[in-house]
Parts: C-alpha cells; sequence; structure tokens
C-alpha cells in the first residue's frame, strides 16, 4: 500500500487557527485521518518551555505541523491568507469578529480562496442577539439544556464532568468539512462555505427527544438523577469491595434473568413489580433490594453472576480503571506516543474504527513553529530574507 493509500484523507489540507479546544479538536479528528493540518500558533509561545511541555498537547496537536504566526499583525494576516489560498479549509474559533477586525475575515479569505471552507466555532454563533458574549464550554452546557437535567432531583444543576461543548462543536466541525468537502467537488461548488457552529447548539443538538417532547406535551425534563422512566430497573450499584457497577434491565425477559439470578425468581410476579409501569412506580424498593443484594459482592464476583445470566451491566469506571481493563487493552484504544518534549505518554487512540486506510498517529505533537521552513518557503515560496525579515517584526 503506497503512503498515499494508507492515509483516507490524502491530500486534504486544514489550516488550524483554533484555541484551547473547540477548534483544535476539529483539525485532531481530521488529521489521526491522514489530512495535513498546518496548526498557526503565536511566535511567542515558541519559547515557552510549558507551553511545548504540555501533556495535553500531545494528545490536542499530534498528526499536525506547527507554524508560527501572529494573526494580529499586518503583515501576519497577508501571510495567512496564503496560506488559506493553497488549503482546503480554516477552523478557527476566536469570538465573532475578532478575524474581521484582522483583515482576515470572511470576506477577505474568500478572495484569496473561493472555494475554502471556514469552520467557525464560538459560543453563540456569528449572528443573533447573543453573538457577541463571551462564553465557555460550561455557559454552552447550560444554554444547551444538558446542566439543567444533569444532577439529582432535590440538589442543583451541575456539570457532567467533560467539555461536551467543545468536544461535540469539534466533532461537527469536522463532519461539516468533509459534508463540505464532498459537495464542493461532486457539485463544482466555487463559493466560499461558511460553517457556522456554536458550543450551545452542538449540546443543544444531542439532546435528543426534550424538544420534541416539550412541542407536543409541555414536558419539561427535570432532574431525575439516575432514574430514567424507562429504565427501571437501573441504577448505580456499590460493591463490597468498594466499586461502582451499572446494572439495567429494560425488558420482561432482562428483569427475570436479573431476578434469577438474585435467587428471587418469582418477584415478576409480584403486582409491584409485574410491569414496567408498576415497576417504576415502585423504583425506590426496587433499587433498594438489588442494593442489598450488590453490596455483599466483590465486583468480579459481581460480574461473573451477572454474565452467566446475561444481565447487561457496566463498572463504572475511573481513568485508571479504563487503563486496566483488558477489553480496551484488547481494542487498542488507548496508545503510548513518545512525544520528545513530555516523553512518553498515553492518549486515546484515533477513532472512529476503519478496515481501510485507519486513522493512526503519524506523528507526535509538534514544537511550535517546527514546520516555519516547510511551510514557509517550500509550500509558499517565501525567501530566506523574507522569512527573516517577519521574524525581526514578530509576525512569525
Amino acid at each position: 500500500m503506497t503512503e498515499e493509500h494508507q492515509r483516507l484523507l490524502a491530500g486534504l489540507r486544514i489550516i488550524d487557527a483554533g484555541q484551547v479546544l473547540a477548534g483544535p479538536f476539529v483539525s485532531t479528528l481530521l488529521a489521526d485521518m491522514g489530512a495535513e493540518v498546518i496548526r498557526v500558533e503565536l511566535p511567542a509561545l515558541r519559547h515557552d518551555t510549558a507551553a511545548q511541555q504540555n501533556s495535553t498537547r500531545a494528545g490536542l496537536q499530534r498528526n499536525k505541523k506547527s507554524v508560527s504566526l501572529d494573526l494580529r499583525k499586518p503583515e501576519g494576516a497577508e501571510l495567512f491568507k496564503k496560506l488559506v489560498a493553497n488549503a482546503d479549509a480554516v477552523v478557527e474559533n476566536f469570538s465573532p469578529g475578532t478575524m474581521e477586525r484582522w483583515g482576515i475575515g470572511e470576506d477577505e479569505l474568500a478572495k484569496v480562496n473561493s472555494r475554502l471552507i471556514f469552520v467557525r466555532i464560538s459560543g453563540f454563533g456569528q449572528t443573533g442577539p447573543y453573538r457577541d458574549r463571551t462564553s465557555y464550554d460550561r455557559i454552552g452546557q447550560a444554554i444547551g439544556g444538558m446542566i439543567y437535567v444533569t444532577g439529582e432531583a432535590d440538589q442543583p444543576p451541575v456539570h457532567p464532568g467533560y467539555m461536551m461543548g467543545d468536544l461535540a462543536s469539534g466533532t461537527y466541525g469536522a463532519l461539516a468539512i468533509l459534508g463540505a468537502v464532498y459537495h464542493r467537488d461532486h457539485e463544482d461548488c466555487q463559493e466560499t462555505q461558511i460553517v457556522d457552529l456554536s458550543l450551545y447548539e452542538s449540546i443543544l443538538s444531542y439532546s435528543g427527544p426534550m424538544a420534541a417532547e416539550y412541542s407536543r406535551s409541555g414536558i419539561v425534563r427535570e432532574r431525575a438523577g439516575n432514574i430514567r422512566s424507562w429504565s427501571i430497573p437501573g441504577d448505580q450499584f456499590l460493591t463490597q469491595d468498594g466499586k461502582w457497577v451499572l446494572i439495567l434491565a429494560l425488558n420482561p425477559q432482562i428483569f427475570q434473568r436479573l431476578c434469577d439470578a438474585m435467587n428471587i425468581p418469582d418477584l415478576p410476579q409480584d403486582p409491584k413489580f409485574s410491569n414496567h409501569q408498576n415497576r417504576f412506580a415502585n423504583e425506590v424498593e426496587l433499587h433498594s433490594m438489588i442494593r442489598e443484594w450488590v453490596k455483599d459482592f466483590d465486583s468480579a464476583d459481581l460480574y461473573g453472576v451477572l454474565d452467566e445470566y446475561r444481565v447487561p451491566y457496566g463498572p463504572v469506571y475511573s481513568i485508571a480503571d479504563i487503563f486496566a481493563d483488558p477489553h480496551i487493552a484488547a481494542r487498542k484504544n488507548l496508545v503510548q506516543v513518545d512525544d520528545p518534549h513530555v516523553g512518553p505518554v498515553t492518549v486515546p487512540a484515533p477513532y472512529p474504527n476503519l478496515s481501510h486506510a485507519e486513522g493512526r498517529i503519524y506523528n507526535p505533537a509538534p514544537r511550535i513553529g517546527e514546520h516555519n521552513d516547510e511551510v514557509y518557503k517550500e509550500l509558499l515560496g517565501l525567501t530566506d530574507a523574507e522569512v527573516n525579515e517577519l521574524t525581526d517584526l514578530g509576525a512569525i
């Protein structure tokens, strides 16, 4: 297999001008599939040891090239336009209007590349009355409805634990680029494609049937802790050795198997538990029975019983548990990178899995500005004198 065919997205060039997480995650997903990603980073960071020796960088900036470039300087903005002229897509997640102030907004970039795909991620989108509000991932989760429904019924709403607004927006950004590339090439589209994403919209799009429930029936879903009306019994239970395990018995057949495992095979004939509606009405009692049963088991023994009776369950894993799990190891979900800046570091493997030209880690995260010569001289054709002048100006 040739090197080109080992890379699913060979020939696709992305300019990554993203910050923190949402923007860079777009290009990480595509870089893992073999796209060429040129990451734009401030020249001031080139000598920042902390910025280079950051374990987060090892996972987020892998498979990319890095150039130093100050977009705030007129010389930097002009050089950025030359990069864009040679690219398929640009990703940014500055506050709306920022790139326009620097002279590299939608209109300016369209002039240098009419077929450009321009992914823009912000807190509230490029339009609307909240456009200029400062936002972060957690605010996106709040406005999008996720935090409201997360937590115990009698307790304040809580953050779910992951930066879901950033990660979901990054995923949608990568999907949008692939869709836009197909449209551009299949339809021979000569117009710039603007992808306008916001953190709250990405969260809202994950909310499933909540909007339909409200629009049709006026239902406002409230916090319910671990209890879901469609999955009774279903909760986390604590084992004798201090491990939490999620057990779900979502239909009569599985509920019967769970009762068999608990050595109370006649429980489904009890009127309180004879159907889903009754089980939900009596979920406190039912879950208490399961809790009492689980607490006498060490986790390994419990898993053996649940496997024997084919009852769905899932250990509630910490990251340490994830590292120790044999299934996760067999699936190669974690991969070690020999990062030159932080040393050996383990990160999530490229995902999703494909049977042909699968994603992989081609190279570790680069030093900031590591590819200046390759990009500026070889790709853009700048001379040594021009590079030196831009360096002296602080533009690169």
